[in-house]
C-alpha cells in the first residue's frame, strides 16, 4: 500500500511540474524545488545530514532556463531535550548564473507539543557569501510551524509563516514574509516523501512568489 502510494504521488507531482514548466508565463512568478537528503542518527541526540536542493524557475523571460540553483548541503543537529534542537549546517550554493555563494547557517528550535499537535518557533541565522561581489549578506529567518502527527497513519500535514529580517542596514524591518502548507508521508521505517507549496512576498514589491516543492529523506 505505502509503495502504491509513494508511485502515484512521485506520478502526480511529476506531472504536474511538467505542466507548469510548459506553462510558463512572465506573468506567473513561480517556481519549484525538488529536494534530497540522507540523515544519519548515531544517536537519540545527535544526527547528522547531507543534502541536495535543486531549484527550478517557471518564469518565462529572455534566456531563461528552466534550472536556477543547486544547493549542497551538510551540517549536523543536537536535540539535549524533546522541546529543542540546535542546528548548524554549510550550504555551496551554484547559481544559474554561474554564481557561487558560500552559505553559514545557525538554528535554534524551540517546541512546544500538545496531543498530536507540535508547535516550534525557529530562528535560523545565516550569512550568504557572494564570491563575484565579494560581499556578505546577514539575515535571520523567523518560522513558525503547526504540524500534526496523524495516528495509525503515516502522514503528518503541517502549515507555517516565516518573514526573513535582516541582520544588517535596510530600508525595512522584515524584507519578506513566506506562508507554507505542506504534507510529509513515511514510507516504510526510513524513508519520508513530502510536498509542499509555499506563497511568498517581499514587503518592497506587490507581486507574488509561488513555490511548489517535493523532498525525499533517507534516515538512518
Amino acid at each position: 500500500m505505502k509503495q502504491k502510494l509513494l508511485l502515484i504521488l512521485l506520478l502526480v507531482t511529476s506531472i504536474c511540474t511538467t505542466g507548469w514548466a510548459r506553462s510558463r508565463s512572465a506573468a506567473a512568478n513561480m517556481g519549484g524545488e525538488i529536494d534530497f537528503y540522507v540523515e544519519y542518527s548515531p544517536s537519540k541526540m545527535f544526527t547528522l545530514f547531507v543534502g541536495e536542493e535543486l531549484y527550478l524557475n517557471f518564469v518565462d523571460y529572455p534566456g531563461a532556463s528552466i534550472f536556477d540553483a543547486a544547493y549542497t548541503s551538510v551540517g549536523f543537529s543536537v536535540a539535549p531535550h524533546s522541546n529543542i534542537s540546535l542546528s548548524a549546517a554549510y550550504d555551496f550554493q551554484y547559481l544559474n548564473s554561474g554564481v557561487v555563494r558560500h552559505r553559514v547557517k545557525l538554528m535554534a528550535t524551540p517546541k512546544v507539543h500538545f496531543g498530536n499537535f507540535t508547535l516550534s518557533l525557529r530562528e535560523r541565522a545565516q550569512m550568504t557569501y557572494n564570491t563575484v561581489w565579494n560581499s556578505a549578506d546577514w539575515l535571520l529567518r523567523s518560522r513558525l510551524k503547526l504540524e500534526y502527527k496523524a495516528k495509525k497513519v503515516p502522514l503528518c500535514p503541517y502549515l507555517y509563516v516565516e518573514m526573513y529580517n535582516p541582520l544588517e542596514y535596510s530600508a525595512y524591518w522584515v524584507e519578506s514574509v513566506a506562508y507554507g502548507v505542506g504534507l510529509d508521508i513515511s514510507v516504510g521505517k526510513y524513508s519520508t516523501i513530502g510536498v509542499y507549496y509555499e506563497l511568498m512576498q517581499e514587503v518592497s514589491y506587490t507581486d507574488f512568489y509561488h513555490l511548489f516543492g517535493m523532498a525525499y529523506t533517507i534516515s538512518f
